[in-house]
């Protein structure tokens, strides 16, 4: 029996594919679980529907994060440290710290985002930043850690 997966379902495939089982799992196990619906011609039209839907869906998401990477190429953000005296810094710059960084000047909205940072930035100067935007986009961000003023 030809039926259309609503659900991924472990070992037989991904949602939206059009899979081939026995009729005795189709209505037994897929059917009552809302995992999969039969595959008749009115399914099969609305599924090419869905499809091009969710493909358009996808350009649009991809060329926003492709003008995201643009934009944290471009930008920077800088952060304020303690330091002491002789210049060792107190403190450190971490992922999160970033994120929220991003999200208050109003580069990031609610896109998600992979900071690839081993550790906490914690020396003075630029540093690069590589982070991980959804559709293998990738984005580099320069980070900025310079000594907090001492009048505030």
């Amino acid at each position: 029996m030809k039926v259309i997966l609503t659900e991924d379902v472990r070992n037989i495939g991904k949602r939206l594919e059009v899979k081939d089982v026995s009729d005795g799992y189709a209505r037994n196990f897929l059917f009552p679980n809302n995992l999969a619906k039969p595959a008749t011609s009115n399914a099969l039209k609305e599924l090419d529907k869905e499809k091009t839907a969710l493909e358009k869906g996808d350009r649009e998401l991809k060329k926003r994060l492709e003008e995201i990477a643009r934009t944290l190429k471009e930008r920077h953000l800088e952060f304020e440290v303690k330091t002491g005296e002789s210049g060792e810094v107190f403190g450190s710059v971490t992922k999160d710290m970033i994120l929220k960084g991003l999200r208050d000047t109003g580069l990031l909205r609610t896109e998600r985002v992979e900071i690839k940072l081993g550790r906490p930035l914690k020396e003075l100067g630029e540093h690069k930043v590589k982070m991980h935007l959804k559709k293998g986009i990738t984005a580099e961000l320069k980070v900025i850690i310079c000594p907090q003023n001492k009048n505030t």
